[in-house]
C-alpha cells in the first residue's frame, strides 16, 4: 500500500516547514492569517510520528479549541482536518482524551496548554504549539526540558499579538542554526499559480466591514509594534512600567496578609496574596494552576504565609464558592471544605463585568507588583484580551478565554472590594462575614 505524506501539495512556505521537521529541525513560523498553519502542522505533526516512534503531542491554548478546531473541525475547503491522518497508520483512537496510536509504536495527543502538568509525564518527543502567541508562557517552559532530554523538537506557530511571550520567544531563536524561522506576511506567500493567498482585494473586503488598520497590521502584515490589540489593561500596564512599580516587594510581617481567589475545578484556579501598605496594595505573590483541589492551593498559600512571618488577614472569593461542584471534587461548597481546614472565607460582592473592569483601571494607580513571585500575573494582565469576532471584524464585549483568564477575574475581584474596603481609611475596614 503506497501512503502519500503530506495528504496536500504544500504550498512553498509549507514545504519549507515541513523540510525542516522532516530534517528533525525546530520551528518558528510567524504567519500570516489563513496561510494555512494548522494544515502543515497537522501533516508534521503526522511526518514526525513516522520518523520518530515516541509521543507527538498537538497543543492549543485551550483543551476545548483542540477538538473543536482539530479533532472535529475542517479547513478552508470543508475536509475533515483528521482526514489528513491516513486511516492505515492507525490501530487505535480515543475520542474522550483525543489520542492515536500508529501501527509503529508512535502516539499522537492533542491538548491544550492550559492543563501543561498533565502532559508531564507523557514524555514528548515532539511539541506543537497552535497560536503560541495566545498560549500560558509556563507550558513551553515546563516542556522544553524534556524535550532537551529527548532530542525532541518544537514547533511554534502563530500571528502576533503584540511584544508579548511569542514575540520574545522569536527574538531568542530567530538566530538559532537549530531553527527553521517563517516570518511571512501576505506579500510572502504565494498559491501554485504565482498568486497571492491573501490579495489586495481581500484586505480591502476586510476593511470594509470595519477591520481597523491596527488589526490589518497584525493579523495580515505580522507587525509586532502595533501593540496587544483588545487587551484591557494596556495603558494602565504601560504606566505601571513606567513609573517602575514592577519591583521587588518584601512583605510587611506587622501587617496582615490577605488573599483573593477565582476557583477553577477541573479548568484553572488562581490566587493571589497581597497586603495593604499604607496608599499602596502590594501584590506579592500568586498561585496558579489546573486540575488541583482547593486544599492543595490553601495549603501552598500557608506554606508561603508561614515563610513571611505574616498573620492572615482576610480572604475573599467569587459568589460562586457557595456552590456545590459534583463531579470534580466533592459534592460539598468550597467554602465549607475551607472551613474544614480552618480558612473562614468571604464571598466578594456580585458585580458586572463592565464595573468590575472600571474598578481595576480606578486600582491600578494604586499597585505594586513584585517583580518575581507575580511576574506571571503581570504578564497576564498585560495579555488579557476582548474576544475577536471575525464575523463581524471586531471586539466582542467579552473577554477571550485562555491562560489569563482566571488570573485577570482574580485581580478584578481584589479591584472590586478595594474602594469600598481599603481606599477611604487606608486601612481594611471591619466587617464579618455571615456565611
Amino acid at each position: 500500500m503506497y501512503i502519500k505524506i503530506p495528504s496536500i501539495n504544500p504550498y512553498a512556505h509549507q514545504k519549507r516547514i515541513l523540510t525542516a521537521i522532516n530534517n528533525n529541525k525546530n520551528v518558528l513560523a510567524c504567519v500570516h492569517r489563513r496561510a494555512g498553519k494548522d494544515i502543515v502542522c497537522l501533516e508534521g505533526w503526522t511526518l514526525r510520528a513516522l520518523k520518530r516512534i515516541g509521543t507527538h503531542v498537538y497543543l492549543f491554548p485551550l483543551h476545548k479549541q483542540s477538538r473543536q478546531v482539530i479533532w472535529q473541525g475542517m479547513d478552508f475547503d470543508g475536509r475533515p482536518f483528521m482526514q489528513a491522518i491516513p486511516d492505515a497508520l492507525i490501530t487505535k483512537r480515543n475520542e474522550a482524551r483525543m489520542e492515536i496510536d500508529f501501527y509503529n509504536g508512535s502516539k499522537l495527543i492533542l491538548a491544550g496548554s492550559n492543563n501543561y502538568d498533565g502532559l508531564m509525564g507523557t514524555n514528548p518527543v515532539t511539541v506543537i504549539y497552535s497560536e503560541f502567541s495566545l498560549h500560558n508562557p509556563m507550558a513551553r517552559q515546563y516542556l522544553n526540558p524534556i524535550l532537551i532530554q529527548n532530542k525532541g523538537i518544537e514547533v511554534i506557530q502563530f500571528t502576533p499579538r503584540g511584544m508579548n511571550h511569542a514575540w520574545e520567544v522569536y527574538n531568542q531563536v530567530k538566530d538559532l542554526e537549530t531553527y527553521h524561522i517563517e516570518h511571512l506576511s501576505v506579500e510572502q506567500t504565494y498559491k501554485h499559480d504565482g498568486t497571492r493567498i491573501i490579495t489586495e482585494e481581500d484586505i480591502k473586503r476586510a476593511k470594509d466591514m470595519g477591520m481597523s488598520e491596527e488589526l490589518i497590521r497584525q493579523e495580515f502584515y505580522v507587525d509586532f509594534k502595533v501593540g496587544n490589540l483588545g487587551a484591557y489593561y494596556t495603558r494602565e500596564m504601560n504606566d505601571v512600567e513606567r513609573e517602575g512599580r514592577i519591583m521587588t516587594l518584601r512583605a510587611d510581617p506587622s501587617l496582615p496578609l490577605h488573599s483573593i481567589w477565582d476557583l477553577g475545578g477541573t479548568d484553572a484556579t488562581a490566587g493571589i496574596l497581597y497586603q495593604i501598605v499604607g496608599k499602596y496594595v502590594h501584590i506579592l505573590f500568586l498561585l496558579h494552576d489546573t486540575g488541583r483541589g482547593l486544599k492543595f492551593y490553601l495549603d501552598e498559600a500557608e506554606r508561603i504565609r508561614h515563610s513571611l512571618m505574616c498573620t492572615w488577614g482576610h480572604h475573599w472569593m467569587p459568589h460562586d464558592v457557595t456552590q456545590k461542584h459534583m463531579g470534580w471534587e466533592h459534592t460539598e461548597s468550597r467554602i465549607m471544605q475551607a472551613r474544614k481546614h480552618g480558612w473562614q472565607l468571604q464571598v466578594v460582592p456580585k458585580v458586572n463585568f463592565e464595573d468590575g473592569i472600571e474598578a481595576t483601571r480606578y486600582m491600578f494607580p494604586r499597585c505594586r507588583f513584585d517583580k518575581q513571585n507575580f511576574s506571571l500575573g503581570i504578564r497576564a494582565l498585560s495579555e488579557y484580551q476582548r474576544l475577536y469576532n471575525e464575523t463581524t471584524a471586531s471586539y466582542s464585549k467579552k473577554p477571550l478565554d485562555n491562560w489569563a483568564t482566571h488570573i485577570a477575574d482574580a485581580f478584578r475581584y481584589l479591584a472590586t472590594n478595594y474602594k469600598r474596603l481599603y481606599d477611604i481609611n487606608q486601612q481594611p475596614a471591619t466587617y464579618s462575614s455571615n456565611l
